[in-house]
């Protein structure tokens, strides 16, 4: 069988959403199937058909930037890439006049929803399969226009009942489209994030040193919200609880003002040698110095529905884990069964409460990696989940 993946995002593209696709694409093709991309990335080999993204090409310039813009700003809260995904279909159309006899299934992955739109139409085109993978909802509620609300669903929506067969990436995400769709119950799946074995990650100690290191790889924005754990250390530093010296907690890459404490609080905080901004830096370079760490922060309180993709590294890095965390999520779930030791705050837990939980986790660090467990292997582990995303792009899969 033939797979025309049409993925935005992919390598050498270093956009986390390119991730996904690239995983899909490698261990599709080592079950046998072809699998074709369609994407904004440059070619890197055979079966890769780049289609060029004029807001790439000219950002801030002309009609689809302004087009991109509107939509944006009212109809949905993200990436659209309506031109983009224009040219895609456009492609997609050529790809499947010329290999005519082929049985075909088409496979989008978005955001953006440009991906959706163009296997949307090329699925009218063609009567190709077509299954629809969700790395994020396309809506959730607290978008600031008043518009989004009715858009945006309604684009959801289009998708869900056109396409043959839809993903979500979370068990939650799944949840909320059963009582979004009752309708629809057949057609939904549930496919997790994951991560590619052949990324290997050694498990290393912690460097011997009297600091203990608490760091967070990756950007601060949109509510990825440090501020709790850093007031926290700071009340643990000032009471004498934790020894001056003794613990550091390192910010890595940009961090939006929203994030971050007030500018005295983080002034004096970097002054007193216990919190360090530190510029961003290439993703080997991240890996590195998160694994010189003791312990890695998470920072998701803001969706009780995603799970950012640095979660899967930092498992397979080993280090404990400190979380700031919705309780009942996706992410909590698979804290619990993934067996690497952490500890958990959530929204609403006082400055104490974290205070109390940031000591006890400072306790539990300990120089040697702790391997995630066979759960986390079996349910997350790339290979075996092309297994999965395989029988569901046959024919005759559930309808």
């Amino acid at each position: 069988m033939t797979v025309l993946l049409i993925a935005y995002h992919f390598p050498p593209d270093a956009a986390i959403g390119g991730a996904r696709p690239f995983r899909f694409a490698r261990y599709l093709r080592r079950l046998g199937h072809r699998c074709v991309v369609i994407t904004a990335a440059p070619p890197t080999g055979e079966d890769v058909i780049h289609v060029v993204d004029p807001l790439r090409d000219a950002p801030r310039k002309g009609i689809p930037f302004q087009v991109e813009r509107i939509c944006w700003k009212f109809f949905v809260r993200g990436d659209v890439r309506l031109a983009w995904s224009d040219a895609a279909f456009r492609a997609g159309r050529k790809f499947l006049d010329t290999n005519r006899g082929e049985s075909v299934t088409l496979l989008s992955t978005a955001p953006p929803i440009g991906t959706h739109l163009a296997a949307w139409r090329l699925a009218r085109y063609s009567g190709c399969r077509w299954v629809a993978d969700f790395r994020d909802p396309l809506h959730l509620p607290g978008a600031e226009s008043a518009t989004i609300p009715a858009v945006a669903p309604a684009l959801e929506r289009l998708v869900v009942q056109a396409a043959d067969l839809v993903i979500a990436n979370t068990d939650a995400m799944g949840a909320m489209w059963e009582r979004t769709y009752p309708e629809q119950q057949k057609k939904l799946r549930v496919l997790w994030n994951g991560y590619d074995p052949e990324d290997q990650i050694p498990q290393l100690p912690v460097p011997v040193r009297d600091c203990r290191l608490l760091s967070h790889v990756g950007e601060l924005y949109g509510g990825r919200d440090i501020r709790p754990v850093l007031l926290a250390a700071g009340q643990l530093v000032e009471s004498g609880a934790v020894a001056p010296g003794t613990l550091k907690i390192r910010q890595i890459g940009p961090a939006d003002a929203t994030e971050l404490p007030p500018q005295a609080f983080t002034d004096q905080a970097v002054a007193a040698g216990w919190f360090e901004l530190r510029p961003p830096v290439k993703p080997a370079e991240a890996r590195k110095l998160a694994m010189e760490s003791d312990g890695l922060l998470l920072l998701q309180p803001q969706s009780a529905v995603q799970v950012p993709g640095k979660l899967f590294e930092y498992l397979r890095m080993g280090r404990p884990i400190f979380a700031y965390v919705v309780r009942d999520s996706p992410v909590m779930r698979i804290l619990q069964n993934a067996g690497v030791p952490f500890e958990a705050v959530f929204p609403g837990d006082g400055p104490e409460v974290i205070a109390v939980a940031l000591q006890r986790f400072l306790s539990k660090l300990q120089r040697g990696p702790v391997p995630p467990s066979a759960w986390f292997e079996e349910n997350f582990e790339a290979s075996r989940q092309a297994l999965t995303l395989s029988s569901l792009l046959e024919p005759g899969i559930a309808l």
